[in-house]
């Protein structure tokens, strides 16, 4: 009977712990959250000291050396996308940021002019054209808002 007995509060023991442990956990859950939202916060308030240093220049020495890195790796970042453009034969339209071919004229989704002047590897592109402009019958890929040759609206 002593046996059942001591059993009996090993195995109450056992429950109480895994109830604390149970509780433990989602306060440790609940402590991660408050801090991850924290982080979000010191993020927030760094990218506002930037975009404040970036407009005016001014900020303290300390303040001032950090900014002036993330200028840096914001340089580099924008040589290593020059650079994935080039490999791609790509650029960004000047109007909407959008990707289109170094070759293009005219951006196909806001029509804006970019200026460049047309190379021969453009017929391979114009080849896979599932759109002919009205005012040029140039080809034109699939969903062009605007002719990339002459900057006719189509449709």
């Amino acid at each position: 009977m002593a046996f059942l007995e001591n059993l009996g509060k090993a195995a109450q023991a056992a429950a109480k712990k895994s109830g604390e442990l149970v509780e433990v956990t989602k306060l440790n859950v609940n402590i991660n959250s408050e801090e991850d939202k924290i982080q979000k916060l010191y993020t927030q308030i760094g990218k506002s000291v930037y975009e404040r240093y970036s407009a005016t220049g001014e900020a303290s020495d300390e303040i001032k050396e950090a900014c002036e890195a993330i200028t840096v790796h914001e340089q580099g970042i924008k040589g290593l996308r020059d650079k994935i453009a080039e490999v791609k034969g790509t650029k960004q339209c000047i109007g909407c940021g959008t990707e289109m071919e170094k070759t293009q004229i005219f951006c196909s989704k806001c029509g804006a002019r970019n200026d460049v002047a047309p190379t021969a590897s453009a017929a391979p592109a114009q080849q896979t054209a599932a759109v002919i402009c009205p005012a040029c019958g140039a080809a034109l890929p699939a969903g062009s808002a605007f002719c990339t040759s002459c900057g006719a609206k189509i449709g």
